[in-house]
């Protein structure tokens, strides 16, 4: 069995929006998800945030209509056949500049993120092969320092999403002691198919942070219950499942049947907690999961003064 050992992750707050981590060299057009200073592809500290470089590419193609306009003006002044056809071109100009500078300022935003669309849309190869080098760079640093690899790889899974770089996570926290005060993730993890070290991994979840037991996960553990079962210690993982799913009336009605399978190894707490959710509802669709925890109740705690 693999030693876990007890690890500190650096601080880490997911963006507001997934672009918001990556980052583009001036210098050779590269993309990162990294913090890095200097670009891992021309060494050149040219890095700048993709949002920035669009708002710059956003601001001249502004600048370029004001002077464009400011030229056209210049001409109908110029080539203006007396002095009040001059004054009167150069009066609707400025009259035109203002309008234009006004309204292009009231639309900056929406400008910023048009183009921002059209850079990312643009450079989209650009931006994998970027984030595949960011993920080559984590692995190699793997022998080396694997909780680096790890922070790593959790940067560039904002932007880099699928089940490769999940299993790769996942094979890395396996070997991590996991704590309630550790900046943890559980659905950005789930797989397309089983996978014994995140099942297990979805066990210590449950242990330590049962508020990541989400719906998703829920459904992912009931798709592989039979596999899970079938692990060392499969039955205390879904038992631990059971009981953080309990902590939401939803998901103790949705995941009922489930949940009944594994009532009798429920801690105390838990199963006075789904004991009281059936009392304040016994009309709901329990599907079976009230009378079994009657018959639990009876056998279990029938002298326990909290029921």
């Amino acid at each position: 069995m693999t030693k876990k050992r007890p690890v500190t992750f650096r601080p880490f707050k997911a963006p507001r929006y997934a672009y918001d981590k990556l980052r583009v060299c001036r210098h050779c057009g590269n993309y990162t998800a990294l913090g890095e200073e200097r670009c891992g592809k021309c060494g050149r500290a040219a890095l700048r945030p993709a949002g920035r470089q669009a708002a710059s590419l956003a601001g001249r193609k502004m600048h370029t209509r004001l002077l464009l306009l400011l030229l056209l003006t210049l001409a109908a002044v110029y080539f203006g056949q007396s002095l009040q056809q001059m004054a009167l071109s150069g009066a609707g100009g400025a009259v035109l500049i203002a309008a234009l500078y006004y309204m292009q300022r009231k639309v900056r935003q929406n400008e910023n993120l048009f183009a921002l669309n059209e850079l990312l849309g643009r450079n989209i190869d650009r931006i994998r092969e970027g984030l595949e080098l960011n993920r080559q760079e984590a692995v190699a640093v793997l022998r080396e320092d694997d909780v680096l690899a790890y922070e790593k790889l959790r940067e560039i899974s904002i932007l880099l999403r699928g089940d490769r770089i999940a299993r790769q996570r996942v094979a890395l926290l396996h070997g991590f002691q996991l704590r309630k005060d550790m900046n943890l993730e559980l659905e950005q993890l789930l797989l397309r198919d089983f996978e014994p070290l995140l099942a297990e991994y979805i066990g210590e979840i449950a242990r330590v942070r049962p508020e990541l037991i989400k719906d998703r996960t829920l459904r992912y553990v009931k798709n592989y219950e039979v596999q899970i079962l079938e692990m060392n210690k499969g039955r205390e993982i879904l038992a631990g499942v059971a009981g953080a799913a309990v902590r939401l009336k939803r998901n103790a009605l949705l995941y009922s049947g489930m949940i009944g399978r594994y009532v009798q190894e429920l801690p105390k707490d838990r199963f006075l907690r789904l004991s009281r959710l059936i009392s304040a509802s016994p009309h709901e669709a329990w599907n079976g999961l009230d009378q079994r925890i009657a018959e639990v109740r009876e056998a279990k705690y029938r002298w326990d003064p909290d029921f």
